[in-house]
């Protein structure tokens, strides 16, 4: 594969420094760490049958103090419910053996803390501190993103990121061709040295057909963040691009075109895309449903009036997703149903149809506008935020062209 693609790492540091857990070989058991200060270290991960009782009991603790640690604690966590695959952290005064604290780890996000104080034993809800490395990969579309994304490194997880980002400009099925590429600045999220999660998405890049999409990641002065390209303008759009992720168009808006069943020619006011039966189908804007039901000719449909200008229509569904009714008001990206053959179709695939004061309109040369911009206030900090992402980001074309004069054998 040589130059398709490269990737490059950077440790960053993030919020306070965490107590280093000690490194368990073997899940379950009971690992004790080095004196430091007098204080030792014990890790354990619970496993299926575990209870908190019986393995502060087994660590020699008395039966007095590990009810004082528990009661301590329900008011956050019930440490009788301790669950499998979860890891406790003890500090212990090796003098006395009395522990002076625990941690235990609720979620990816928060910790349980107990610690000893001259009243007893207090507990507290800890966030937990992780440490997030920024990592760039990019590649050269050879097949479709999934499969070249996958190649170089990205997840699943990171490709439908990466594809959400450019959902209003791009429609990564209809709109791909060969040699069309991507970059992508992203976080990885790291705890005591393992691999926890993916973050955000920092910055990323598309060029289709030799147009250059780009986006960076910004928050507001109230920490709300969104996704904004070179001139601060937001890349999210009133309308999404296509309703379906995984698609293929089967046939355009026409005022003349042969209809496969009735074998006659009629117009065609909207957009076939084929996909597999169950694809889900999203609303391509905020707006409210005014028709829910069996419609002739087009099976299951759905339509959803957004403003007194644009209504959208989806049809042809095999089922309708968990709550939608007439009235409903739904959110752009929302699934409101399924891909199916309802009505008459020859086979699976979404008939997608936008109006625009009553009119048809042609789906896929419509111009969406623009939702907002970064305001003049903040606009110099956005452009320095974005010089900073934008030369990580350009980093690797040095790397790709290193790999291309020495491609890996």
């Amino acid at each position: 594969m040589g130059y398709l693609a490269a990737s490059k790492e950077a440790s960053v540091s993030y919020k306070k420094e965490m107590s280093a857990p000690v490194s368990d070989e073997n899940e379950g058991h009971l690992v004790h760490g080095e004196h430091q200060k007098k204080i030792t270290t014990v890790e354990y991960t619970f496993t299926q049958g575990d209870t908190f009782y019986e393995v502060l009991l087994n660590l020699d603790f008395s039966p007095q103090e590990i009810f004082q640690v528990t009661e301590s604690s329900k008011k956050i966590y019930n440490l009788k419910k301790i669950k499998p695959e979860n890891t406790m952290t003890l500090r212990i005064n090796p003098t006395n053996h009395t522990l002076e604290r625990l941690e235990y780890s609720l979620d990816d996000q928060y910790m349980l803390v107990v610690t000893k104080t001259d009243q007893g034993y207090c507990a507290s809800k800890e966030e937990i501190t992780f440490d997030i490395k920024l990592r760039t990969i990019g590649g050269t579309i050879k097949s479709s993103l999934y499969e070249d994304g996958s190649e170089v490194g990205c997840s699943p997880q990171l490709i439908l990121n990466f594809a959400d980002i450019f959902a209003w400009d791009v429609d990564f099925f209809s709109d791909l061709r060969k040699d069309d590429s991507f970059k992508l600045l992203f976080e990885e999220i790291y705890r005591g040295g393992e691999f926890v999660k993916y973050g955000k998405i920092l910055a990323a890049e598309f060029t289709n057909r030799e147009k250059r999409f780009r986006a960076f990641y910004f928050e507001d002065a109230k920490g709300r963040g969104s996704y904004y390209n070179d001139n601060g303008s937001s890349v999210n759009r009133e309308f999404l691009k296509s309703p379906l992720r995984y698609s293929r168009i089967s046939s355009r808006f026409s005022k003349r075109r042969f209809h496969p069943i009735l074998r006659i020619y009629r117009p065609h006011s909207g957009v076939d895309y084929a996909a597999p039966t169950g694809t889900p189908v999203e609303a391509t804007c905020d707006g409210k449903i005014i028709f829910i039901g069996w419609k002739k000719d087009y099976g299951k449909c759905i339509k959803i009036r957004h403003n007194h200008i644009y209504t959208s229509f989806y049809g042809h569904l095999s089922r309708y997703a968990k709550g939608m009714k007439q009235g409903k008001r739904v959110k752009q990206g929302q699934v409101i149903g399924y891909v199916g053959t309802t009505g008459l179709a020859t086979g699976p695939h979404l008939d997608y149809r936008l109006k625009k004061r009553g009119r048809f309109i042609d789906p896929l040369k419509f111009k969406s506008p623009r939702i907002r911009s970064i305001s003049e206030a903040l606009h110099p900090q956005f452009e320095k935020n974005r010089r900073q992402l934008l030369v990580k980001l350009e980093q690797l074309d040095e790397e790709l062209m290193i790999a291309k004069v020495n491609p890996v054998k």
